[in-house]
């Protein structure tokens, strides 16, 4: 995968799945979030399956199908995406230079200057190699150059090329702290939580700003052990915010559209009052909370 994601570099373009406009819980404000495509990790609850590949994909949504045409080899339609009359096929993941992205961010300039807000590069994993890091880090100086705030949603468990670099672009860090125990983690997800915490150390020291964003999955990230472990980690590096996110099923209806599995079928949703003794454990220790994130 990490050729691939390199290739993209290369041609100095980014896969986007999604331009998400006047979104409020990615970093602040009002914000346009970038979806980044393409993730070295196989989280089970993922909500963007769509932004797994690094690569263009069709995405098929059988209830917009109206069968006008006969199917393909591959089981679908054999019409092309831009011939679909219902939008039931199409092609996710757009490849896009840093210009063109920049003049659609700013667009809604008058927003963030109003609500503190700005743009958020998300995924995916945004920050998948030193070839990703390389765009994100021109997109987000482009994005400064215009005025416009910026911030990142990572796991940052990948190797930082150029940590100064990002941490001058970015004006916060939205981190994942999802499965503590190292051995379980990258198990279940690939991740490596010692890779993300020597790379805090290292942006933290250069003056970065950042957030732990915390999933709770029922079974996954829920237990009184794991969520203990992550406010450790949180202690001890000094991170002083955190995000609880309580799981939804916003992605569900999408992993069909992909050809992909979805282990979380059916689960259902938790509440606030279900992630309210996480929010206490966390408040306890001084670590101030947002719950779904601003």
């Amino acid at each position: 995968m990490s050729d691939r994601l390199t290739n993209e570099a290369e041609g100095h373009e980014l896969v986007i799945t999604n331009v998400q406009r006047y979104s409020l819980h990615d970093g602040g404000g009002i914000r346009t979030v970038l979806f980044v495509k393409g993730c070295p990790f196989r989280c089970p609850w993922c909500c963007n399956p769509e932004a797994l590949d690094p690569e263009p994909q069709v995405q098929y949504t059988e209830r917009l199908c109206i069968h006008c045409s006969p199917q393909g080899a591959d089981g679908l339609c054999s019409k092309g995406c831009d011939e679909c009359p219902t939008g039931a096929k199409r092609l996710v993941g757009e490849r896009r230079t840093i210009p063109d992205l920049v003049a659609e961010i700013v667009r809604d300039a008058a927003f963030y200057e109003e609500s503190g807000g700005g743009m958020t590069l998300s995924g995916g994993e945004c920050l998948a190699d030193a070839g990703r890091q390389e765009l994100a880090r021109e997109l987000l100086c482009a994005c400064h150059e215009e005025g416009v705030g910026t911030a990142v949603e990572t796991t940052l468990a990948v190797p930082l090329a150029n940590p100064g670099g990002l941490v001058a672009a970015c004006d916060e860090f939205l981190v994942d702290f999802k499965i503590a125990d190292r051995a379980t983690s990258l198990e279940v997800t690939g991740i490596d939580p010692t890779v993300r915490d020597e790379n805090h150390r290292r942006i933290l020291a250069l003056g970065a700003r950042v957030v732990a964003r915390m999933p709770i999955i029922p079974g996954f990230t829920d237990s009184h052990e794991n969520v203990e472990g992550n406010i450790r980690v949180l202690l001890e590096l000094g991170i002083g915010r955190a995000d609880v996110l309580p799981f939804h099923q916003l992605g569900e209806s999408k992993y069909d559209s992909v050809g992909r599995a979805y282990a979380l079928r059916g689960m259902p949703q938790l509440t606030d009052d279900d992630v309210a003794w996480i929010v206490d454990a966390l408040e306890t220790r001084g670590i101030r909370v947002v719950v779904h994130g601003e």
